[in-house]
């Protein structure tokens, strides 16, 4: 996208394939506000695809060639595999053609500041924490989120050119087309392994990140994470964390009610009014001060952080209630790497407060995930008392690439005593009402199509 500029794209009509994903969306709807011409194409209807046709926005239902025939620009998702019918005649018929990444990359640079937050887990949340800071500081930021903000009910926002808050995805290096100011690392974890193919090669790629920010640009990193040591550079960067090595840190924590916690920031040797998060676990008090370090970084007055962190209720599909079952509370989380089971799993012990039961349904996301970190799935589940699992979202794979839950359940079984695997979404929500009572925690877990049984409640 070298010698791509904004006046060339709106002379191009785009088609963009797999268009109701959360950020491919996010995309064509900013160009389509830019007055572009924007089209696309998904296997199914979604939220999204519903939201782009309000706003006017063709979206053909499956992929087609004959879908591309008014096409000049065409833009895909790395879900989207070589042999797609439409990106095959794209290439075929020498049409201009960009993945969403660097499309994303071409946008970000039409910013003044960019500030790009990355990591294994996490980012979605401290992405959304962020956006709510600038928007309460007044300061009309554009942003981009791998998810809906609760507060605006959208996925993305166009503001001023001064400020670009963007989610930065590391999945196939996708993050590195991106030019960051500020470029945030919440964590590293071994994922995305059918692609890295060690956790060696997962930590190079952040490296590269990292080291790919602007000019004069800096660095914000954990330093609790271990994995995330070797890009913290005495020059550039800054820290958060928990640890006495993070240079804002908290104190006095502690769960104002169940699930529920307050802390006080410390930052320089100066400790801050308290804050109590409005969204549950303990895990996002790291995303909350990754946040307030960004809104430092920006001189942003703390009491308008205070009151956009306080407020922050969150986004949609993160650790979200959706409803009860026989007065048990249902949550549903995009929760789907085990490191982020594990967090769900203690989130449900603070609110059961030892009084009732962790019930928990998974659909894995992708069968090569399913099988490169198969013990620690199965690990993550220790505590429960019932789980649940669904056959997987292949996404992009076929079976063979890796494992179905079936493999998955039978492995669990070592540590949870009552697991099942169930074919469907409706013989599992009979399950969850025979089996859930008063007190208990249900969590519903996964990245795929798993939201539709979240939605029967």
């Amino acid at each position: 996208m070298e010698n791509f500029d904004l006046k060339s794209l709106k002379n191009k009509r785009f088609h963009f394939i797999g268009i109701g994903g959360i950020s491919m969306s996010a995309l064509a709807q900013m160009l389509d506000s830019w007055g572009i011409y924007v089209q696309g194409s998904d296997l199914a209807d979604n939220d999204e695809t519903e939201i782009l046709k309000e706003k006017g926005i063709t979206v053909f239902k499956g992929h087609n060639k004959v879908n591309l025939k008014n096409a000049d620009v065409v833009v895909y998702s790395s879900a989207i595999h070589d042999d797609n019918d439409e990106l095959v005649f794209a290439k075929e018929h020498n049409l201009l053609i960009f993945r969403r990444a660097e499309l994303l990359g071409y946008v970000a640079s039409l910013y003044r500041n960019v500030i790009a937050i990355a990591g294994s887990h996490g980012k979605t949340t401290a992405t959304a924490m962020i956006a709510e800071i600038f928007l309460k500081a007044g300061l009309d930021p554009t942003f981009h989120i791998g998810g809906t903000l609760c507060s605006t009910n959208s996925n993305y926002r166009l503001g001023s050119d001064k400020v670009f808050i963007t989610e930065a995805c590391e999945y196939k290096d996708n993050f590195l087309y991106i030019k960051p100011d500020v470029a945030i690392v919440l964590n590293v974890d071994g994922d995305h392994l059918d692609y890295f193919g060690s956790i060696e090669g997962v930590k190079s790629s952040f490296k590269k990140f990292v080291d790919g920010k602007r000019c004069g640009g800096i660095s914000i990193i954990c330093a609790d994470d271990k994995n995330s040591k070797n890009l913290i550079n005495e020059d550039d960067t800054t820290t958060f964390g928990l640890c006495d090595q993070a240079e804002i840190g908290a104190t006095n924590i502690h769960q104002y009610k169940n699930g529920f916690y307050a802390f006080n920031p410390t930052f320089m040797g100066y400790c801050f009014d308290e804050i109590k998060l409005n969204i549950v676990g303990k895990h996002n008090i790291l995303n909350a001060l990754a946040a307030m370090l960004v809104g430092i970084v920006f001189d942003i007055d703390f009491s308008y952080i205070k009151e956009a962190l306080e407020g922050f209720s969150g986004t949609r599909r993160r650790c979200q209630v959706v409803g009860n079952a026989n007065g048990a509370t249902v949550f549903h989380d995009y929760a789907h790497h085990p490191v982020q089971i594990k967090k769900m799993v203690e989130v449900a012990k603070e609110f059961t407060n030892g009084k009732g039961r962790i019930i928990t349904v998974f659909e894995p996301h992708t069968y090569s995930r399913t099988k490169f970190l198969l013990g620690e799935f199965a690990e993550a589940f220790r505590g429960c008392d019932i789980s649940i699992f669904c056959p997987a979202y292949s996404a992009r794979e076929d079976l063979s690439e890796g494992y179905e839950a079936d493999v998955l359940a039978e492995e669990t079984k070592k540590y949870v005593k009552d697991v099942s695997f169930v074919k469907t979404f409706d013989e599992v929500f009979k399950n969850i009402f025979s089996v859930a009572r008063a007190d208990d925690i249900v969590l519903i877990l996964g990245a795929g199509t798993i939201e539709h049984l979240a939605k029967m409640f």
